[in-house]
């Protein structure tokens, strides 16, 4: 994910489109969205795939399980650190450790890659706040 090209405003709007405006109904659906996600993760080990199809795939659920913290997981941006969402991190946090042990390396990186994309994403909206 290119931090650079994310706009918080469309990101908003997109995610109102796909869970409604109601944010106790978006969070549980955010919720059950991560759980979803996590089991693909775990499920595409079954699944017959090259490795670079199978990296590709796993990078890319990751990323997913971390735009969701980002656009949705964050409750209060005013705090000092952000408070977030127990039950829409969980699950991703329990993907770095399905992602390790079932991907070896290439999950370790694709975490790494997901993770740094999710900070950048946090430091650059605290930034935007600041302003």
């Amino acid at each position: 994910m290119n931090t650079q090209n994310v706009n918080v405003k469309t990101a908003t709007k997109e995610s109102s489109k796909r869970w409604g405006s109601d944010p106790k109904a978006r969070l549980a659906c955010v919720i059950a969205e991560q759980q979803s996600y996590l089991a693909e993760l775990c499920g595409i080990k079954d699944i017959q795939m090259v490795e670079h199809e199978e990296a590709e795939e796993v990078c890319n659920i990751l990323c997913a399980m971390s735009k969701n913290v980002w656009y949705e997981g964050v409750l209060d941006w005013m705090r000092e650190k952000p408070l977030l969402s127990f039950h829409v991190v969980q699950p991703w946090l329990q993907a770095k450790a399905y992602a390790a042990r079932l991907y070896g390396e290439t999950g370790q990186e694709a975490w790494a890659y997901a993770d740094k994309s999710l900070k950048d994403c946090m430091i650059f909206e605290r930034a935007m706040l600041a302003e």
